[in-house]
């Protein structure tokens, strides 16, 4: 399975970095913001990729950039200049192949990371 091309065809333009400077190289992953189950978002606010109120966001990536392996320092950053933190990411295994990475990412408005 290669989720990578389905990545890039279809995803977000982001990129990643730390608090000592880091950058990633840009690439591309699937960012939608998360709903409640029972309709209680309809007060949220729209967004290019959906409704959204408490600012939690499902982030679906390639495993080649393993978000497993950051901190709490470390951000995301989309093009739209919005950066997110991760509150918690796994690889997504199978047949003893990381296919992707899934997390659950949260926006910030702090100052730059």
């Amino acid at each position: 399975m290669n989720f990578s091309s389905l990545f890039s065809a279809h995803g977000s333009t982001i990129y990643l970095s730390g608090a000592d400077g880091w950058k990633s190289p840009v690439f591309k992953a699937f960012l939608q913001p998360l709903r409640y189950k029972n309709k209680l978002y309809q007060q949220g606010e729209h967004t290019p990729i959906g409704i959204n109120k408490n600012d939690v966001y499902l982030y679906l990536g390639p495993a080649d950039h393993d978000l497993t392996k950051l901190n709490s320092f470390h951000r995301i950053h989309d093009s739209d200049e919005n950066k997110y933190m991760i509150d918690r990411a796994e690889k997504i295994i199978f047949d003893n192949k990381t296919l992707y990475i899934w997390a659950i990412i949260r926006k910030t408005t702090e100052g730059s990371l």
